[in-house]
């Protein structure tokens, strides 16, 4: 009797195991993404690898929000490090929103997946212009993605880039990208990309001394390991804008 349980026990374990085996897969895939890589581009043999897996563990019932999370970081990551011939763009963008969109609306409660949605979201609604954001209340569902996940980086840049159309929409509006950019640098200041927007929106506002103190700061910082192709193109945006600022005050 106590060999049956045994046995029954080592067959649900392996069992498990077994079911998670493509999560396992994905999540070092996912772990392992700047490797292979060649200059900010990534390699897209182990991002196709991620992407099969994470889909492949979405059908257990029991991984489900561990795989669909990794799934839509891993079209994330690979629509920012992946390369693709410029007119794929618009069709990769779509479906990066749809998926995320769909992700979203399962797990309205995890961060992760609200950044990525919120992110694609933002950049649909910035490369389809303004009435095409307006028709689809992208500002709105941007605002109430970001506000509910925290996240001010999204809610900053929105303010920033989205299309401003006045007496039609309340926002953006660029002193809340203003205080939304700074939360977001205060709230987690080893993420390269909040020193980037926050100068950008300092260039933007004149405030030139600001702005090269931020990436300064930035770029002080150096390259965390298991964000290594974010933090690298980071700094190399961080230096084209330093680049741009200075051209700026040499002028002057």
């Amino acid at each position: 009797m106590k060999r049956a349980w045994v046995t029954i026990l080592l067959l649900l374990a392996w069992g498990i195991g077994f079911a998670n085996e493509d999560l396992r897969i994905a999540d070092s895939c996912y772990a392992a993404r700047a490797e292979r890589a060649k200059g900010d581009k990534a390699d897209p043999k182990n991002a196709r690898l991620m992407i099969d897996h994470y889909l492949k563990a979405m059908d257990d019932s029991s991984v489900l929000e561990e795989a669909t999370e990794g799934y839509v970081k891993s079209l994330f990551f690979s629509f920012r490090f992946v390369h693709f011939e410029k007119h794929q763009r618009k069709a990769k963008l779509d479906s990066l929103k749809t998926i995320s969109e769909a992700a979203y609306q399962k797990f309205p409660k995890n961060r992760e997946i609200a950044h990525v949605y919120a992110s694609a979201l933002s950049m649909w609604g910035n490369e389809r212009g303004a009435l095409t954001s307006v028709k689809e209340g992208v500002a709105t569902k941007v605002r109430d993605v970001a506000i509910m996940a925290e996240d001010y980086q999204v809610l900053g840049r929105a303010h920033y880039v989205l299309p401003y159309v006045p007496l039609v929409l309340s926002w953006p509006d660029k002193k809340l990208a203003d205080k939304y950019l700074s939360l977001a640098l205060e709230k987690n200041p080893r993420d390269l990309y909040n020193y980037f927007f926050l100068a950008e929106l300092r260039f933007d506002q004149k405030r030139y001394a600001d702005a090269l103190d931020l990436i300064d700061r930035g770029l002080s910082r150096g390259v965390r390991t298991n964000f290594f192709l974010e933090d690298k193109r980071g700094r190399w945006q961080l230096k084209e804008l330093q680049k741009k600022i200075n051209a700026k005050l040499d002028k002057k």
